[in-house]
């Protein structure tokens, strides 16, 4: 009984993982719509790698690296800089739309470069929000606090990582649908809007540094 309460909880808060719109969010529906549903996949299986790595680091207890200020600012710093630099390529991109026959002409050994391309480019746009390293926090405490096996914290995890993955992919299969109404002229300029929001989100991320807002960890601790 407490195996299948794990799962549902843990469904419920992958759907509200998956629910946060973030860069990786802008990055995902960009990608399966310009690139495919393929492309996008891959995306999502990065942006799936990174949860893992987090949730690992959150497991034994390594997330208090990342609590202190000075953590938070390099994140801040490097997540930023990530962000700026993938929203100024994303947005001079020209979308162009190429034939099914020069699809089929594409050297098939640079498909797993490709695919490793876009898993690296979701595992980095994930893992540079500062604000997906907090939200893991939550669970790992929530796994721990609420139950007492091992077994069930881990299906409780693991129920969230595979819906997380699952409503990204929907996401892809969504977005992808999309592009037959769309033009190489209104590609572009999807292009260029999430590009300007990953370039605004990687600001917003270094202007904390001077903003200097009480962090989420700050206000817990607080209370």
């Amino acid at each position: 009984m407490l195996t299948f309460h794990a799962m549902t909880r843990g469904i419920l808060f992958g759907l509200t993982l998956s629910l946060m719109i973030g860069p990786a969010f802008f990055s995902l529906i960009q990608t399966s719509i310009t690139r495919g549903f393929r492309s996008g996949t891959h995306l999502a299986m990065g942006i799936s790698l990174s949860d893992i790595a987090m949730v690992f680091i959150a497991w034994f207890g390594l997330s208090a690296l990342f609590e202190t200020s000075k953590a938070q600012n390099i994140l801040s710093v490097v997540g930023g800089s990530v962000l700026i630099g993938f929203g100024i390529y994303t947005a001079l991109l020209r979308h162009k739309t190429t034939s099914e026959k020069k699809l089929k002409e594409v050297a098939y050994p640079d498909v797993t470069k490709y695919r490793f391309r876009y898993m690296a480019k979701g595992f980095v746009f994930n893992i540079a929000n500062p604000s997906i390293w907090i939200y893991w926090l939550i669970p790992i405490s929530v796994a721990t606090s609420v139950y007492s096996k091992k077994f069930e914290q881990m299906i409780f995890l693991i129920s969230i990582l595979i819906t997380c993955l699952t409503c990204d992919i929907l996401k892809c299969a969504i977005a992808h649908t999309l592009k037959r109404f769309m033009t190489d002229r209104v590609l572009t300029i999807i292009n260029r809007i999430v590009g300007i929001i990953l370039i605004l989100f990687g600001v917003y991320l270094i202007a904390t540094l001077f903003i200097n807002p009480p962090t989420i960890l700050e206000n817990l601790q607080n209370k």
